[in-house]
């Protein structure tokens, strides 16, 4: 599963291509960049390291008659699980993105986003795996996510599988900001007809063993 290039960055570099004609100054750093955010014991629940990728914009920003460069990258890790045939059960993507703080406002729009907001963001990760309908909001559940309590959203939904047919899914949306980085967590369980019981505090589980370097 490849992590395309989400609405998060879209939206970073929009606000990046007009920021130079609001007269702001920008302050020193001209850098965001996100740390890495893992699970070392993903193995012990039978989910395998699949894909790192990095999600850089950069653009000219004008402030105090002068031009200057500014860079955004996101980084996305995805963790797979697989059916007894080989094909993806679950999946457990981490997307970081980093404060940006322009003229002394924050303008990365992954702040304010909702659960419901970040799952419509975010995904298209899942594209390759069907299309993700019918989502539904079936209850909230208080997760401890790299030391902060934080509220993570669980929707019931349906996606297409490799054998043709629709499935059930449960899809899990949480995050917290965490040293000068958002980090959000989207779990789906039920991929191809995957049994949803067998995985039932899978997701739970990955999101309280996650580590976050920001100076990765």
């Amino acid at each position: 599963m490849r992590l395309r290039r989400t609405g998060a960055v879209l939206a970073v570099c929009l606000f990046l291509s007009v920021a130079g004609c609001t007269g702001l100054a920008l302050e020193e750093e001209s850098a965001f960049v996100a740390g890495e955010a893992n699970v070392t014991g993903a193995d012990e629940l039978a989910y395998t390291h699949n894909t790192t990728e990095w999600q850089n914009v950069t653009r000219s920003v004008e402030a105090a008659g002068q031009e200057r460069e500014v860079t955004v990258s996101n980084r996305g890790e995805l963790f797979v699980a697989r059916n007894a045939d080989g094909s993806p059960g679950a999946a457990f993507a981490i997307v970081s993105s980093p404060q940006i703080r322009l003229a002394g406002q924050e303008m990365n729009p992954v702040a304010g986003w909702s659960q419901r907001d970040l799952l419509t963001e975010f995904s298209g990760q899942f594209n390759q795996y069907g299309n993700l309908t019918d989502v539904e909001e079936r209850e909230t559940r208080q997760v401890t996510m790299l030391g902060t309590e934080a509220d993570m959203r669980v929707f019931n939904a349906t996606m297409d599988g490799d054998d043709g047919e629709t499935h059930d899914v449960v899809v899990s949306v949480a995050k917290v900001k965490h040293e000068g980085d958002y980090v959000v967590v989207v779990g789906i369980r039920g991929l191809n007809g995957a049994d949803l019981s067998a995985t039932s505090g899978d997701t739970e589980t990955l999101v309280r063993e996650l580590e976050h370097d920001s100076t990765s």
